[in-house]
């Protein structure tokens, strides 16, 4: 049977660009450009491709997007003037004899109008995985009109989506009531003295604007188009796609299209494998680009399993239980003399020094560059950075170490190739990756901050923080009791049988069917919702609501903390907790923190507070802890070139009086209006608007408008400066940092309302607060080169937000504090002073 597909490229590109953007969540590649349509186009084409047709056709309107069908083998057609849903009308109009059945492709409701015995439209639900089929006889029975009545019906009640205005007062049952006695929008008309009443005046007024409405809602078939009746898919072309997916850095999809590939190519050649040590010499020569290969994502205790290494004049892999008898090897990866290239240099340190070997020439990493040029880049896998500068001569991770639960190791030759792989492309990316740093200013914070860093974080990890696990253990058996208490006290109150209290549903039937509490939000999905926010309303209207709030709060410290460092404890045995900062992850800059997650430990509840009880220092250390005082405000205040607030920091006042005094203009300044101007300095900091600082206030809308308004008259230069920023992201599409770390922000230009909002909120913070990641990082390097230099054996520990956590051996104390202290404060030539506090303690608790 002649099957044909007429899909709407134009109406499937707009709902695959917004099924994510219009949550926030946005797609980029390393040129900024979101790639949400693109991707959604491609994933629900892939779908659509796996159904039973003989012939497609996608139908753009006149500057559509990319070529990508083509490379698809697929036809395509837009025309000037011509929209798709006029492309798709033509084809039903004139081709429809040629096949047994055609199926329009769209949500597009106004393509109802082209429904006939033979002409279906499917309407998809959840991309094509699940569909609705309009057929007339549906369509009819679900509106109450038929096809050819679709464009009468728009012409009555208008299409705001569309800018048609139909007759304003007439709604849907009085559309469909109308032209189920009269048929077409003509008779309607022709008969409206028949009619009575308001509905009379309504279609007696809006005569003009009805009939204007059905010549828009009517799609045009009759236009000159060389389109012809046959449209089979050919074969892919694989080279042309393959570079579409390249450019659009779809790797997801680039691995799928590569696995798919014919197999035609010439086996891929062996590489040499060296074991000898007196070989290795031979072929070792400075610089190297050297590449680890390990399996196992946690380096504390992943496997190693050798050397990639490629030079001037060799190419070769070293097996890990050759390196081990390689002193050659071990002494040129050690001396910081050599010049070496790699990819994750972090990760090659960690697990060297948990054998007993280090690295430390390493002049160039390709996964930090990456990163630079392209800080929207998540995915942790050696051929998306390799790709990122031309480079995509590499297999992808999993298509050889496998993922998941099947992962393993493959045949040493396999391993062998693919790290030599990697090194070859670390040599041939390094130039290219070079010159797009200075390009973008970056050499200094790739050369100077970055790549110095790695060492320090390595030896972080690899030091570890102490943990008391007696005193861990009787934290666990307390929360365990506490909890059990809650538990019945819960159940008391409920009065229910069978009640799980960790189950969101259960509880938002308990609280607001069963015990008729105020209700406050519920969807059509979810169900109530029953979150911190919403409960912390609800106190006071039933003792059962305390319980269930603190029942939450201590279930989650005994699974995320007690749980999860006893997990961790055990990563090692050595009682210790070594974490993994992963350096390459947040756009802004800042580090984060996994195996566990050490930045997440809360402060501002005693009950989180006791966590730190249990990190302590190591026999004949004690701990220091030092953080920024107010460094984002310092930060704004030093980028804004702000006068009154750089004086007001140069003089060690309290910001935030000094704000309100401002802010409120009188000088007398109760505790009230200073906790108001410090939430108004730092929601300007994150681009707060008016309705969110009233929210967080509890003050009228016009309250907060009076206060931000006064906020920057007071401080103009900081309007100027947040101005500046959107209009930078605007023009440039990007933000830079003080040390042109970027910020790519698309959403600015968004077409979505709140995603455009969002882009410019990103715009102000973005600076600033990568800023400030930038100076603590700057600081990190300092200490440590400054402990190194003094010969210290005070060490950096942690890096939690803000605070700086050093062990301080015995004996070193007052140095050590004013190595920290410097390092932090002259991080960089401010004009803003950079204030440091800190104080010591055998525990992360007495510290802060």
């Amino acid at each position: 049977m002649r099957t044909l597909y007429l899909l709407d490229g134009m109406n499937l590109l707009f709902r695959s660009y917004y099924a994510t953007a219009a949550t926030g969540s946005i797609m980029r590649n390393s040129q900024g450009q979101a790639t949400n349509a693109v991707y959604g186009f491609v994933s629900a084409f892939q779908q659509l491709l796996q159904m039973e047709f003989t012939d497609l056709l996608v139908a753009f309107d006149a500057k559509g997007p990319t070529h990508r069908h083509l490379k698809a083998g697929v036809s395509r057609y837009e025309q000037e003037t011509i929209e798709a849903d006029d492309i798709i009308g033509h084809m039903v109009k004139f081709h429809k004899a040629a096949y047994d059945k055609i199926v329009i492709i769209s949500n597009d409701r106004d393509l109802h109008q082209l429904l006939e015995p033979k002409v279906s439209q499917m309407i998809s639900k959840k991309g094509f995985s699940e569909v609705e089929i309009v057929t007339p006889e549906s369509m009819v029975s679900a509106l109450g009109i038929r096809p050819d009545q679709m464009t009468d019906y728009k012409a009555l009640v208008g299409d705001a989506s569309d800018n048609i205005p139909g007759v304003p007062g007439v709604g849907d049952k009085t559309a469909v009531k109308l032209l189920s006695d009269w048929g077409t929008l003509e008779n309607v008309l022709a008969h409206v003295e028949e009619l009575s009443g308001k509905l009379k005046e309504k279609l007696i007024a809006g005569t003009d604007s009805a009939v204007f409405s059905k010549e828009l809602a009517t799609i045009l078939t009759d236009f000159p188009n060389p389109l012809g009746e046959s449209h089979p898919v050919k074969p892919l072309d694989y080279e042309a796609l393959s570079g579409f997916y390249k450019k659009m850095e779809l790797h997801g999809f680039l691995r799928k299209l590569e696995a798919a590939k014919p197999k035609v190519q010439a086996p891929k050649e062996g590489v040499m494998i060296v074991r000898e040590n007196e070989a290795i010499k031979h072929l070792l020569s400075s610089p190297a680009a050297v590449v680890f290969e390990q399996f196992g994502f946690n380096y504390h205790v992943s496997k190693p399993l050798g050397f990639g290494i490629a030079t001037a004049k060799n190419a070769f892999y070293v097996p890990y239980d050759a390196f081990l008898n390689s002193p050659v090897l071990q002494a040129f990866l050690a001396d910081p003399a050599q010049e070496i290239h790699t990819y994750d240099a972090k990760a090659f340190k960690v697990r060297l020094l948990w054998d007993g070997y280090d690295v430390n020439g390493v002049a160039y990493d390709l996964k930090l560059a990456s990163y630079l040029v392209n800080p929207v880049s998540a995915k942790d896998d050696f051929r998306v950075a390799s790709s990122l500068f031309d480079c995509h001569q590499v297999d992808y991770d999993e298509d050889v170490y496998g993922k998941g639960a099947k992962a393993s190791v493959p045949d040493e030759a396999i391993v062998a190739r693919h790290a030599v792989a990697k090194a070859k492309a670390v040599a041939m990316s390094r130039p290219a990756a070079l010159q797009k740093l200075a390009e973008y200013g970056q050499l200094e914070l790739f050369k100077d901050v970055e790549l110095p860093l790695t060492a320090t974080l390595a030896n972080m990890e690899y030091s570890g923080i102490r943990v008391d696990e007696t005193a861990l253990d009787q934290y666990g058996a307390s929360l365990s009791e506490r909890i059990a208490k809650l538990d019945s006290t819960i159940r008391d109150l409920a009065g229910v049988d069978g009640l799980n209290i960790n189950s969101p549903k259960q509880l938002g039937v308990l609280l607001f069917e069963t015990l008729k509490l105020p209700y406050y939000k519920k969807s059509a999905t979810a169900g109530y919702s029953t979150d911190a926010s919403i409960l912390s309303q609800l106190v006071n209207d039933h003792p059962i609501v305390r319980p269930i709030l603190e029942y939450r709060q201590l279930t989650k410290l005994y699974g995320t903390y007690y749980e999860g460092l006893k997990t961790a404890l055990a990563t090692k045995g050595d009682g210790k907790i070594h974490t993994i900062y992963q350096q390459t992850v947040a756009a802004t800059g800042r580090l984060s923190s996994i195996e566990p997650n050490l930045q997440n430990i809360p402060i501002r509840t005693e009950e989180g507070r006791e966590l730190r009880r249990l990190f302590v220092s190591s026999p004949q250390t004690t701990l220091l802890s030092c953080d920024y005082s107010q460094i984002e405000l310092r930060v704004l205040a030093e980028l804004g070139d702000c006068t009154s607030l750089k004086e007001a920091f140069a003089h060690d006042l309290d910001i935030h009086t000094h704000t309100a005094r401002l802010v409120f203009q009188h000088e007398a300044i109760t505790p009230d209006e200073r906790r108001q101007a410090k939430a108004i300095n730092f929601g300007i900091i994150y681009g707060k608007t008016p309705w969110g600082l009233a929210d967080d206030l509890s003050i009228s809308l016009k309250q907060a408008e009076r206060f931000i308004a006064n906020y920057f008259q007071s401080f103009p230069e900081i309007k100027a400066f947040m101005d500046k920023q959107i209009l930078m992201a605007q023009n440039e599409g990007y933000v830079e940092t003080a040390f042109k770390r970027r910020r790519y922000i698309p959403e600015v230009k968004d077409a979505n309302y709140q995603v455009r909002e969002n882009g410019k909120r990103m715009a102000m913070n973005a600076p600033i607060q990568g800023t400030a990641a930038d100076l603590l990082k700057i600081a990190m390097v300092k200490i440590d080169r400054s402990f190194q230099t003094a010969n210290l054996k005070s060490k950096l520990l942690l890096q939690i937000h803000d605070e700086l956590v050093v062990e301080v051996a015995s004996g070193e104390e007052e140095l050590a504090h004013r190595l920290v202290k410097d390092g932090l404060e002259h991080a960089s030539p401010f004009t803003v002073p950079l204030k440091v506090e800190g104080g010591f303690g055998n525990s992360l608790y007495e510290v802060k």
